[in-house]
């Protein structure tokens, strides 16, 4: 690879593959190669891996391969992927840009298929999130409790919220937005509604093309399932809440509400998670129905004492109008 990755040396134009890392090394090969197999007619690639406080080799790695490599944090600094991937942006100069999670290796034509998306129309294409094989039980159990909703056996269509970690949008309407929430704790996680947000009341859509694949490698662990999932549940009000980017948007108009059947949503988003996969012929989740149960007890309590909190900061009185952002 160039630091501009060419998948032909002739092109008609520019895609930019914005990808944050932080301590990734161990797929980071894997995921750059498979980019580099994408050949979607006259099109170049450019790979911009931010590096987002790494300890391992994840700069040395992409450096090597040809890709640009930002430095978004230093070395044990503590991360943050909102930030990151604004300043992935800010080093971009493609059209569109395709935001990609640095554990997940795209399948064959993905890039093909993200562009016939926007090309007929979307101004932003999420695809799906597969299933590697080989992952452990509770790195597939988190997968389960994750992309229910985005794999590759989903229907496609016009959806009102995509997911980060395989997701593309076109230049000028992104850069029209605030871009990715850098405050916490949206910051880091639901730190894509705020931009998704603004691009539907301006009239733009999101479309979810599932051949799109991009095959996600959860981590290990119950514990990490669990924080994550919290994490989660954290932000989940604060983001939703008066957003258009959100599925049963509805429902976060009322934040008090939600909070007061927070018990009956742990049962609710348990069983709805389980009908999602039966309903595409998956039974594995059925078989971890304590650890999927569990995760929505974190999701749900983070949900709680998340939602607690920005009620009460709320109250307080709006915050300060933020600036056009910098991107950085």
């Amino acid at each position: 690879m160039s630091a501009a990755t060419s998948i032909h040396k002739r092109s008609s134009g520019l895609v930019s593959v914005v990808i944050p890392a932080r301590n990734e090394e161990r797929h980071l090969p894997e995921v750059l190669a498979a980019l580099q197999r994408q050949t979607p007619g006259d099109v170049d690639l450019e790979v911009i891996v931010v590096d987002d406080g790494s300890t391992d080799g994840t700069a040395a790695i992409a450096d090597r391969l040809g890709c640009r490599v930002v430095p978004a944090a230093r070395p044990g600094e503590r991360g943050n992927p909102g930030a990151a991937r604004n300043q992935g942006v800010a080093a971009s100069r493609g059209d569109p840009i395709v935001f990609l999670d640095a554990d997940c290796i795209v399948a064959e034509h993905w890039l093909g298929h993200l562009l016939d998306a926007h090309r007929r129309g979307a101004s932003v294409v999420g695809g799906s999130l597969g299933l590697p094989p080989g992952l452990p039980v509770s790195a597939r159990c988190d997968y389960y409790c994750g992309w229910y909703l985005v794999h590759p056996r989903a229907p496609g269509g016009w959806v009102p919220h995509h997911p980060p970690p395989n997701l593309s949008v076109r230049r000028a309407p992104f850069l029209s937005t605030r871009g990715f929430s850098r405050d916490p704790p949206l910051a880091y996680s639901s730190e894509e509604r705020t931009w998704q947000g603004e691009l539907i009341e301006a009239g733009h859509r999101i479309y979810f093309e599932p051949r799109a694949v991009a095959f996600h490698h959860n981590r290990a662990g119950f514990g990490n399932l669990l924080r994550r999932h919290y994490r989660w549940g954290y932000g989940n009000i604060e983001s939703k809440s008066g957003s258009r980017a959100a599925r049963f948007a509805g429902l976060y108009a009322h934040p008090w509400l939600l909070l007061l059947a927070s018990p009956g949503l742990v049962l609710a988003h348990t069983a709805f998670i389980l009908a999602c996969w039966a309903r595409v012929r998956v039974y594995e989740p059925f078989l971890m129905l304590p650890a999927v149960l569990g995760s929505r007890v974190a999701y749900v309590a983070g949900m709680v004492v998340g939602g607690l909190r920005w009620l009460a900061s709320s109250r307080r009185g709006p915050a300060p109008a933020r600036a056009r952002p910098r991107w950085w």
